[in-house]
């Protein structure tokens, strides 16, 4: 199975069990729940930086994003979320002449908690905690010694409802931060965690009447 078919695997398999998940509930907690699916795409800043012979930046390519939250289903003041989010995409090198060199594909998965609530003008802003954890493809490069442990990950999130087609979705751009290192790294000298900050857009909708 390829690399990219096990991806979609992994995405489809997760959406299924918070679906699962959602429909195996008590009815009771069912009826204070909402289940809502996005996908988007997300920009991530640079990993690493070094200089050989010239200086370059590792970080990942554009990629796509796919997250599914359990929601409280009220209208007013802060609402408790969950939060799985995945992402995968190709680690690329961008060297000082400005050429780029794809290296291996990497995944990563970010579960958070947080809380929302509803804005004047029909936005609605949430904040949340949680981790996020590297999976590469290859041992190789960056991630030669493994991706180490599961990463502290703060997150921002700003959406607005787009009425479309009769169905409510709602556009969200969610911005979050992390730090990275890897043992390989570590081994090389790089000490301390580098700032990594993530931009995700998505369009998703809710069943069970959430935002």
């Amino acid at each position: 199975m390829s690399l990219r078919r096990t991806d979609r695997c992994l995405w489809l398999a997760s959406v299924a069990a918070c679906v699962a998940l959602h429909a195996t509930l008590p009815s009771a907690l069912i009826a204070q729940l909402s289940l809502q699916l996005g996908v988007g795409a997300r920009y991530s800043s640079t990993l690493v930086s070094d200089s050989i012979v010239a200086p370059f930046d590792v970080r990942p390519a554009l990629a796509p994003v796919v997250a599914a939250t359990l929601a409280e289903r009220h209208e007013h003041g802060w609402v408790p979320t969950v939060t799985l989010d995945f992402s995968t995409s190709n680690l690329q090198r961008h060297d000082a002449d400005g050429t780029t060199a794809s290296l291996s594909q990497v995944t990563t998965i970010a579960f958070t908690v947080g809380l929302t609530r509803p804005l004047p003008g029909g936005f609605s802003a949430g904040i949340g905690v949680g981790g996020l954890k590297y999976l590469p493809s290859e041992d190789t490069g960056i991630f030669q010694s493994g991706s180490g442990a599961i990463a502290g990950l703060g997150a921002l999130t700003l959406g607005h409802p787009l009425p479309i087609g009769g169905q409510r979705f709602t556009l969200a751009a969610r911005y979050d931060i992390h730090g990275f290192t890897t043992p390989a790294l570590e081994d090389e000298g790089f000490h301390g965690l580098r700032a990594v900050h993530r931009v995700a857009l998505t369009l998703r909708t809710a069943w069970g009447g959430g935002r």
